[in-house]
C-alpha cells in the first residue's frame, strides 16, 4: 500500500491544504466521511496504478448544494482575480514597451547596433524595437565579416548561416572599425558540388 496525499480546499477560509494518509484504504475511509466545506481538489498517491485512482475518485463524498454554491462563488472569484491580474500585467506592459519605443526613438542614431544576418533571412536588428535602417554600408560591413569567417569553416564542408554583430551604423570612430569584435556566428553545411 502507498502513501497518499490529498489536496484539499477549506471552503469556509478558501485556505489550501494538504491531508497525508499512510495507505489507500485510509484516503478513502476519509474521502467518503469527507467533513463539510472540504473540497477535494486532487489525490496524489505514490503509486501509478490507475485503479487506485480510480477508486479514490469514487470514494469522495459528493459536494452537496451548499458546498457547490461556495466553490462557484470561489471559482468566480479567482477568475475574476486572475482576470484583473492578467489585465493589469498586460497594461504595464504596454506602458513599458511605449516607453522603451520613446527611448529608442529619441537615442542617439550613432549608437552601436547589433546586427543579425542569415542565409535564408538577410538582415535585422536584433532588437526589433530599433527603428534605424540598416544602411549599405553595415550591410557591406557584415557581409565581409561573414565571408571572411566562411573561409574559416571552409575546410570542414561549412558556412556561416547564421550571424549577431555589433556595428556602428553611421560614421566609425576613429581607430574602429565599423564590425566591433566579438560577433557570433553558426556555421551550417555548405552548398554540395
Amino acid at each position: 500500500m502507498a502513501p497518499i496525499d490529498l489536496r484539499l480546499r477549506n471552503l469556509e477560509n478558501g485556505e489550501l491544504l494538504l491531508a497525508s494518509f499512510d495507505n489507500e484504504v485510509d484516503a478513502g475511509l476519509w474521502l467518503h466521511d469527507r467533513p463539510p466545506m472540504m473540497e477535494v481538489l486532487g489525490v496524489i498517491a505514490q503509486s501509478d496504478d490507475a485503479a487506485i485512482h480510480a477508486a479514490l475518485r469514487r470514494a469522495v463524498r459528493d459536494l452537496d448544494d451548499a458546498e457547490r454554491a461556495v466553490v462557484e462563488r470561489l471559482d468566480a472569484e479567482a477568475e475574476r482575480a486572475y482576470a484583473e491580474r492578467k489585465a493589469d500585467e498586460a497594461r504595464r506592459a504596454d506602458e513599458e514597451r511605449a516607453a522603451y519605443l520613446e527611448t529608442m526613438r529619441t537615442a542617439d542614431p550613432a549608437r552601436p547596433m547589433q546586427v543579425a544576418w542569415s542565409l535564408a533571412g538577410g538582415f535585422a536588428p536584433v532588437d526589433p524595437m530599433d527603428p534605424r535602417d540598416i544602411t549599405d554600408d553595415v550591410r557591406a560591413a557584415v557581409l565581409a565579416w561573414v565571408r571572411e569567417r566562411d573561409g574559416w569553416v571552409a575546410d570542414r564542408g561549412l558556412v556561416v548561416g547564421e550571424a549577431t554583430v555589433t556595428v556602428w551604423p553611421l560614421a566609425v570612430p576613429e581607430g574602429e572599425s565599423r564590425v566591433h569584435r566579438g560577433g557570433q556566428f553558426v556555421p551550417v553545411s555548405g552548398p554540395t558540388a
